[in-house]
């Protein structure tokens, strides 16, 4: 999970978690994912528990 201390961050451009030390990536993909869903008029929500996990909800409307 990600730390509470650096949740409100998760979105931001280039951010990396501090428990992320031995995963590669430039921390752009979560901010690239908020863009499109706003983007698409969606949302996209997540529960995090240090040490547990995370779990991401996207919401995206459907037209008929």
């Amino acid at each position: 999970g990600i730390p509470r201390s650096e949740q409100k961050y998760l979105f931001d451009r280039f951010f990396r978690g501090s428990n992320v030390e031995n995963i590669q990536g430039t921390g752009l993909g979560l901010n690239i994912v908020k863009r499109y869903i706003n983007m698409l008029n969606g949302t996209i929500k997540f529960k995090s528990t240090e040490g547990v996990g995370t779990t991401f909800t996207i919401k995206l409307p459907i037209k008929a």
